[in-house]
């Protein structure tokens, strides 16, 4: 019985690592299993200054802080340890603090005995002078010291508890590269909708966003996204699906594909890009697995002059006459809306030529589609020069 209770426990544990409801469902499990009133897992992190239980049993996570900052438990109990704790190593207050010399420590009068606790155990996951992680279990006087059957069982679990929050560490570092590039994505000036693997819409960024809203060719539901004209509809849905496909199944090669997207406008046509996502790193559950990227042609570009400005060293003269080829002008017709004579325009075009290093006006739209002046900045729009 207590082998399979012992099977059960590590599996919870395991789950632990993309489940925090899990962490909690194991520090019960464990501490029950070694008769102790109440368990915790404790995390100390200087570079962030978090320090706090993060998972508990017996006692509210709010509560067990409140006494470890109060009593410093953790400090308090270490400072008693010889030798000093490392990770990986278990201590019991019966072994370093037997008897009544135990009842003269701080962490005995701040921490347990408010909460009616006598024994108490540490086992460091982690310990170095910047983070700790250790998990945490207390009994009351009643129940006596541990008994060697319930410290093989904390020794046994230790290494699964070490594998344990390193995969929770790896999960989270993941889910932060995510986000982050989430941020990224909206900064692009093309449409992007990213699908999950059960093909849900799981991430939209601000220029798709007007694109359906706009309602010109695309619409986006719920869980789908859609064409207006049925024959380009259905091209668009078997796509989706088949690149997706393609990422869950392993023996299908992976596949994408391009195609245009008529629009009721009249306006040029969308074109749309549907990628897959590699599903390597993903252990289950819900995933990226496709990205749509939509381009609309007949979205002008029209890059902030301050930023053209600062970029490649323009006058603001320079940088009006510059924005004013960027938007497919002619000389004369710079000339007229900027207010210069058609010389004055031709001599500023002259000095954005020589600073931006081209020589004619397709080169120069062509180099400035190209560079950072098309993406959609997050920050004030300034530029930094080097």
């Amino acid at each position: 019985m207590m082998e399979s209770r012992y099977v059960n426990l590590i599996d919870t544990l395991y789950d632990a690592s993309v489940n925090q409801g899990a962490l909690d469902q194991f520090v019960q499990q464990l501490a029950q299993l070694t008769d102790s009133t109440v368990g915790g897992i404790f995390s100390r992190d200087d570079t962030t200054a978090q320090k706090g239980f993060v998972s508990s049993y017996g006692a509210s996570t709010e509560t067990l802080t409140h006494f470890e900052r109060s009593s410093e438990f953790h400090r308090d109990f270490c400072s008693h340890l010889t030798p000093q704790p490392v990770t990986g190593s278990i201590a019991y207050t019966q072994d370093i603090l037997p008897g009544e010399r135990l009842h003269s420590a701080n962490f005995y009068s701040g921490f347990l005995k408010p909460q009616g606790l006598e024994q108490a155990n540490c086992l460091f996951i982690e310990h170095g002078s910047n983070r700790s992680l250790t998990a945490n279990f207390m009994r009351e006087r009643s129940q006596g010291n541990y008994e060697a059957s319930q410290q093989t069982l904390f020794r046994h679990v230790m290494p699964h508890l070490q594998r344990t929050f390193r995969l929770k560490q790896q999960t989270n570092d993941l889910h932060l590269h995510q986000s982050q590039a989430w941020e990224m994505l909206k900064v692009i000036p093309y449409g992007v909708i990213v699908f999950s693997n059960q093909q849900k819409v799981m991430y939209v960024n601000q220029a798709a966003e007007q694109m359906v809203f706009a309602s010109d060719g695309l619409a986006l539901h719920n869980t789908h996204l859609s064409a207006n004209i049925s024959s380009e509809n259905k091209q668009l849905r078997h796509l989706l699906k088949s690149t997706i496909d393609s990422t869950v199944n392993p023996n299908v090669p992976m596949m994408g594909g391009d195609l245009l997207i008529s629009r009721p406008s009249g306006k040029r046509s969308y074109s749309v890009m549907v990628n897959p996502i590699s599903a390597v790193g993903n252990s289950g559950g819900t995933y990226p697995a496709a990205i749509v990227i939509v381009q609309d042609h007949e979205q002008d570009f029209d890059a902030p002059i301050e930023r053209m400005r600062m970029l490649y060293d323009l006058t603001p003269a320079e940088s009006r006459v510059a924005h004013q080829m960027m938007l497919g002008k002619s000389l004369e017709s710079c000339a007229e809306s900027l207010g210069h004579t058609v010389s004055t325009s031709r001599n500023l075009l002259k000095r954005v030529f020589a600073k931006t290093e081209t020589g004619r006006q397709n080169e120069l739209v062509s180099l400035m589609l190209r560079s950072p002046l098309n993406f959609l900045p997050r920050w004030g729009g300034q530029t930094r020069r080097g």
